[in-house]
């Protein structure tokens, strides 16, 4: 049964905004084996679509721009267990559940957080329409159980994360636009962190790596040595990122940084028209090359969390379609 059919209220509507990481450093691990990090968060334009309306018993509808963007559409999706989550902490069983439609426009796997962002709409939308009775810490404490991003997407903007990423302080706002480059694959973020956890573990000194100061200005900053340090693991899990991230800085974009775990490269400008010059030196220097189905993406930082609200006014992209009155 779709989603449509057993709909029980108004939908409403929020983007869920792609996230990249503007320099992420490694500076620990707790005993239990994660890693201590500080990265500067930034929620970029770039989104999918997300509608959620009560219903009868809960469901997930995914489309996508294309079929390399499809996600699960079952119970293991992040945005079916945040809703889930909604239902427990407000017993919420009992009245039914949430029926979810998603959109889906950000690369998977690419280190962009699409699916904790979507989980992160959902807990937001799946609360509103439960009557907002989840204060903010609540809905951050659900977050972390999904994923240690979801906090992050529940404020949205720049944000400097610390410990597993769940610490958060307002950061200075970001206003760039990004190039960003999507390859046909991606990096298992697990294997990543295991990489460079066999690395750090021999390297000289890791317990004196200091943290970052955030910068007022991106441009500066990218001059001053902030970088991704999950690249070096990336790129030998998989050679041909290294490579890319090589033909990249041969294009003359030597700024070019790794977001998250990968796969996905971003180069950030000051406006649309060196973006737009950006995307159109890389899709030369690619096209003959073994990186010519690299997917080019021009985008810019997103709004102030506060400028995305839960909306009723639903896109086409999820909007429920009434039901056929002759079927067949």
């Amino acid at each position: 049964m779709t989603s449509r059919q057993h709909e029980t209220g108004e939908a409403l509507y929020l983007p869920a905004r792609a996230k990249l990481n503007l320099v992420l450093k490694i500076v620990g691990r707790r005993q239990d084996g994660y890693h201590l990090l500080e990265t500067v968060f930034h929620a970029i334009a770039l989104h999918d679509d997300v509608a959620v309306a009560r219903a009868e018993r809960s469901s997930i509808e995914v489309s996508a721009d294309e079929d390399r963007l499809f996600v699960a559409a079952d119970e293991s999706n992040l945005a079916s267990r945040a809703a889930e989550l909604v239902g427990r902490e407000l017993g919420a069983d009992r009245q039914g559940g949430f029926a979810i439609k998603l959109h889906k426009r950000i690369p998977n796997g690419g280190g962009l957080g699409g699916g904790s962002s979507d989980a992160a709409a959902v807990l937001r939308l799946a609360n509103r329409l439960s009557g907002g009775l989840l204060d903010a810490p609540t809905l951050a404490s659900l977050g972390e159980q999904l994923g240690a991003d979801v906090p992050f997407f529940l404020r949205g903007g720049t944000q400097l994360g610390r410990g597993t990423g769940t610490e958060l302080v307002d950061a200075a706002p970001v206003t760039q636009h990004f190039v960003l480059l999507v390859p046909p694959y991606g990096c298992n973020t697990a294997e990543v962190y295991k990489k460079h956890a066999a690395q750090w573990s021999a390297a000289p000194h890791a317990d004196t790596v200091t943290g970052i100061t955030v910068p007022k200005n991106w441009d500066a900053a990218v001059g001053m040595g902030y970088c991704n340090d999950l690249e070096r693991a990336a790129e030998q899990l998989r050679p041909e990122l290294g490579r890319l991230r090589g033909a990249v800085v041969s294009a003359g974009y030597a700024h070019v940084r790794m977001s998250g775990s990968g796969s996905c490269l971003f180069v950030a400008v000051a406006d649309a028209g060196l973006a737009q010059q950006c995307q159109h030196d890389l899709a030369c220097a690619l096209t003959e090359t073994e990186h010519r189905e690299v997917q080019i993406i021009t985008t810019m930082s997103g709004p102030p969390i506060d400028v995305d609200q839960p909306t009723s006014q639903i896109p086409a992209t999820v909007r429920s379609q009434p039901p056929d009155p002759h079927p067949g």
